[in-house]
């Protein structure tokens, strides 16, 4: 971090923060929701898991066709995908709606979005993305709001050259190496988001 939270805000122009894990408390959802869709593969479940918990930001698209393909050795086929993602979303979505704010979340964008353009970037599919948030009544936080299918990385870089940003006016919000990983890539700054002080500092 470039000093305190509240100095490094101060000199941004724009906030962009990743959902899951950083705005609301729903990795562990998630991570519940892999292991019921992989229930049936009971001989793989430690290696899919452990996999899964290593890479909470990689899209769901993505997550799937690489276990199909790299652990379970077998073909991803069209009725394969269209089973787990309505699987993943049956056991996903309804509980993201309803699962608690990282505490000071949505005070801490509020505060700022009179003040700041606020972003929300997320590997989350871009339609549910956007049903979660007209559910949870966060939708008015976000000047723009972009899911998946997008490489973090490149999104912001796209985002600063539209908008006639440097690098060190933009600030990243995320929760994971992923996130921290994309901010490097772009060069932003990042903060991390780690426990209930993060947004209390």
């Amino acid at each position: 971090m470039y000093g305190s939270l509240e100095t490094v805000v101060q000199r941004a122009k724009a906030l962009i923060f990743d959902f899951d894990g950083t705005l609301v408390d729903s990795n562990p959802i998630k991570l519940y929701a892999f292991e019921k869709c992989f229930s049936d593969f009971v001989e793989k479940q430690s290696e899919i898991m452990d996999y899964c918990l290593a890479h909470h930001h990689v899209s769901r698209f993505d997550k799937f066709r690489h276990v199909f393909e790299t652990i379970l050795h077998r073909p991803y086929t069209p009725e394969w995908e269209r089973k787990m993602l309505r699987r993943y979303a049956e056991e996903t979505t309804e509980q993201v709606i309803g699962a608690p704010e990282i505490p000071g979340a949505v005070s801490f964008v509020k505060r700022w979005k009179k003040k700041k353009e606020v972003v929300l970037l997320s590997t989350t599919p871009d339609e549910i993305l956007k049903h979660i948030l007209a559910r949870r009544e966060m939708e008015h936080l976000f000047s723009v709001i972009r899911g998946a299918p997008v490489h973090k990385a490149s999104w912001m870089d796209g985002f600063m050259r539209g908008r006639g940003l440097e690098k060190r006016e933009v600030v990243f919000f995320g929760d994971s190496d992923e996130d921290a990983e994309s901010a490097k890539t772009a060069g932003v700054i990042f903060v991390k988001v780690e426990g209930d002080q993060t947004f209390r500092s």
